[in-house]
């Protein structure tokens, strides 16, 4: 399913989850993915390694700028690995026709317009981390010791599918990173250390929905595969269905084409016999006109006129 990137991708990341030693951070520091890509690079997984994957901690976010814009930064381990790798997860505006193109994720308040949100995960070495959130004001601190990264993937992906537009008022950052946090901290969370409240933000009506969406999402399919990978199975369905259907209107015609040609044959069929019986009673009428012509003929001219047949000759009598 995936092409020679996405392999790549796969195989770095099991990499730097490894225990064989540091990855250079050039390799993948600042890797950057939308959440549906970032789910199926983690579904590519397989399915017996995916509980070692896990997610250990999130942190939320603001930046000290008159945008004030908030994100979450997760930290993502192997178990029983020190290694780990790090990921901010965000949302800003995309001013792009194209949602999936990179624009600023900062949340302009002068932005009033409804437009696409432009969700991205970054991935980061630690030193990159560092320097990513100096200076930002942490908001709040969850821990866990059971959040495999296949559901937290599944969660963004979910969150960020949910709304895909973004709004100032509504749908921005605040609330793309308050509706994973507080998923996240009621599903998963453990106490394993105190854990800081979650700001608490007025817009945020979508948390329940998107709460039960995760969850059906989860009872309906434990071990998903990706949304890449179901839209490729989904092009392959509608493919085989759209064969089908083809196949059965071609059989429709056919079986049309058929019954018209057998109708045809009966059609000749029956004229032929209708012929036949009007040959037949034409036949039928010449031979009683002809019954008629002989009765008022007279029998014996006629009988002479038509009988052929040799008669013996018979000597007068006295000679």
């Amino acid at each position: 399913m995936f092409d020679s990137l996405w392999n790549f991708i796969h195989n770095l990341f099991l990499s730097i989850m490894s225990d064989n030693g540091p990855v250079p951070r050039t390799i993948y520091s600042g890797l950057q993915l939308i959440p549906s890509r970032f789910y199926d690079m983690v579904c590519d997984v397989p399915i017996t390694d995916r509980p070692v994957f896990v997610v250990t901690e999130i942190r939320w976010y603001k930046q000290r700028t008159s945008l004030e814009h908030e994100y979450l930064l997760a930290r993502l381990q192997r178990r029983g690995s020190s290694q780990a790798m790090f990921a901010t997860i965000e949302r800003g505006p995309s001013t792009s026709a194209n949602q999936f193109q990179v624009s600023s994720t900062s949340s302009p308040s002068f932005l009033s317009k409804e437009v696409y949100a432009y969700d991205l995960i970054t991935c980061l070495s630690k030193d990159d981390m560092q320097r990513r959130i100096t200076g930002d004001n942490l908001l709040a601190t969850c821990t866990f010791t059971g959040l495999r990264l296949v559901e937290f993937s599944r969660l963004v992906h979910i969150v960020s599918q949910h709304e895909t537009n973004y709004q100032v008022n509504t749908t921005m950052c605040y609330w793309f990173a308050a509706a994973i946090m507080e998923v996240a901290k009621s599903r998963f969370s453990r106490p394993r250390t105190d854990n800081s409240p979650v700001p608490a933000y007025s817009p945020l009506e979508g948390r329940g929905v998107t709460q039960q969406k995760y969850e059906d999402d989860k009872f309906v399919d434990p071990f998903p595969i990706g949304p890449e990978r179901e839209r490729a199975i989904q092009r392959e369905d509608e493919a085989r269905e759209e064969g089908l259907q083809r196949g059965l209107q071609q059989g429709k015609r056919e079986r049309a084409a058929l019954l018209a040609e057998m109708a045809k044959r009966d059609q000749e069929a029956a004229d032929r016999a209708q012929k036949l019986i009007e040959e037949a009673a034409n036949a039928t009428e010449a031979f009683r006109a002809l019954q008629a012509q002989l009765r008022r003929g007279g029998g014996t001219g006629a009988m002479n006129a038509t009988d052929h047949s040799p008669r013996k000759h018979i000597r007068p009598t006295g000679e």
